[in-house]
């Protein structure tokens, strides 16, 4: 491979100095035609039918459809396709129609988005919750609604960009800790305490490009100890781990006692939107305070209402739970098998260690042509040397969808 080939294939490289702040795209764009050119280049591919295990995708060149293996969705459950839900959207549909026309807190807000709120609430055991667009948004505007000049955010250093965002946007000050190390947060800790008023500990209860779990109860312990709030972002927790699959609170046996839960209902719930619960003081303060809500429309009355069946099959469904964990631990032991780095994970975010990314691109073009749809993950979003493929795994995969692991040897 020559120096200039590895040049080309790197999006990220930051580019020259210049007073036109169109520049940066000039320099980008060549080399985004360059890896699309050569075929390495697997963002955007396009699908002609719902995100399930198997899907249909489209060339975008030839307009040629092919049937592939989906291991990319957060469709974690199933649940995008499940027949109660997609009858308690249509039925919404019908009846309220397809956009609400207004922020929440003017006209936005119908009967359906009132009951998704008290039904999260209830499945998560809080006073009170509200709903956000995005997940994005509502980590973003949880943060910047509640940390204030001369308050900390800790972070664990691989929690999601949104946390990140969302201290930026706020008036308070980011720290970070080392990944799940209990001794620098604890060390963290102690400096805060003597600069910073308020103090903030930020973590994923899952974290989602290694797929490890967040030591809740040890971090809920150094919060009392010092003094700090906790905030968990149960993005791919909910559903995934718990015993009734409500995430990291009820695996740790912490359910009702963290200060700050927020999550996604796009990944295992396979809708749309965020949502923050707990006490109903903290979660009115943010619902009239978050910039995030307040500016941005609410979500379609009938994702809301398939939301609502949603929790009740996360709470219920044993089946769908068990299936998933069963495929977990199967594609894992495969990994194992074959001698691929998978982080330590144990959910169903599965990543496999491929640090060079020509290497990474090309291997993601041959699981490609083999009908294999998998996602690489390169820096920014993870470290440099530290690319991997990132591997979902769904409840409605079989063991024949093992098929995909050989084909990477």
């Amino acid at each position: 491979m020559s120096e200039n080939e590895a040049t080309t294939e790197s999006l990220y490289e930051p580019p020259p100095e210049s007073n036109d702040i169109t520049e940066k795209a000039r320099f980008f764009y060549p080399k985004l035609l360059d890896i699309q050119q050569k075929g390495h280049y697997t963002y955007r591919r396009t699908l002609a039918s719902a995100s399930q295990h198997r899907v249909t995708t489209v060339d975008q060149d030839t307009g040629a459809k092919r049937d592939m293996l989906m291991f990319a969705s957060n469709n974690y459950l199933g649940l995008s396709t499940h027949p109660r839900v997609v009858e308690a959207a249509k039925k919404a549909v019908v009846d309220y129609g397809y956009g609400t026309g207004s922020v929440a807190l003017l006209s936005g807000t119908s009967d359906v988005h009132r009951r998704l709120e008290q039904r999260i609430a209830e499945f998560y055991r809080c006073e009170s919750a509200v709903v956000f667009p995005t997940g994005y948004q509502a980590n973003v505007g949880t943060i910047q609604a509640m940390l204030g000049a001369g308050d900390v955010a800790i972070s664990d250093m691989y929690a999601h960009a949104s946390l990140i965002d969302g201290v930026k946007l706020s008036e308070g000050t980011l720290k970070y800790f080392q990944h799940n190390d209990m001794a620098h947060l604890e060390q963290t800790l102690k400096r805060a305490s003597r600069f910073f008023k308020g103090k903030l500990i930020m973590v994923d209860g899952v974290f989602s490009m290694d797929g490890d779990v967040a030591p809740l109860d040890e971090i809920q312990k150094l919060a009392k100890a010092y003094g700090a709030s906790v905030l968990v972002d149960e993005a791919h927790a909910l559903g995934m781990i718990g015993a009734s699959g409500r995430g990291s609170a009820e695996q740790f046996g912490l359910e009702g006692q963290i200060d700050l839960t927020i999550g996604t209902l796009s990944k295992a719930p396979s809708g749309i939107g965020g949502y923050l619960t707990g006490k109903a003081e903290i979660v009115e303060y943010v619902r009239h305070f978050a910039r995030s809500y307040i500016f941005s429309t609410s979500i379609p009355v009938s994702v809301a209402a398939g939301l609502i069946e949603v929790f009740d099959i996360i709470e219920h469904d044993t089946a769908l739970k068990n299936q998933l964990r069963i495929n977990v631990e199967y594609l894992l032991a495969g990994f194992k098998r074959l001698g691929f780095n998978t982080f330590g994970s144990s959910t169903a975010i599965i990543p496999v260690l491929i640090p060079d990314d020509i290497k990474l691109r090309k291997v993601c073009k041959a699981l490609h042509e083999r009908g294999i749809f998998a996602t690489p993950v390169t820096f920014p979003a993870v470290a440099k040397g530290r690319s991997r493929i990132r591997f979902s795994v769904m409840a409605t995969h079989t063991q024949r969808s093992d098929e995909a692991i050989p084909l990477s040897q």
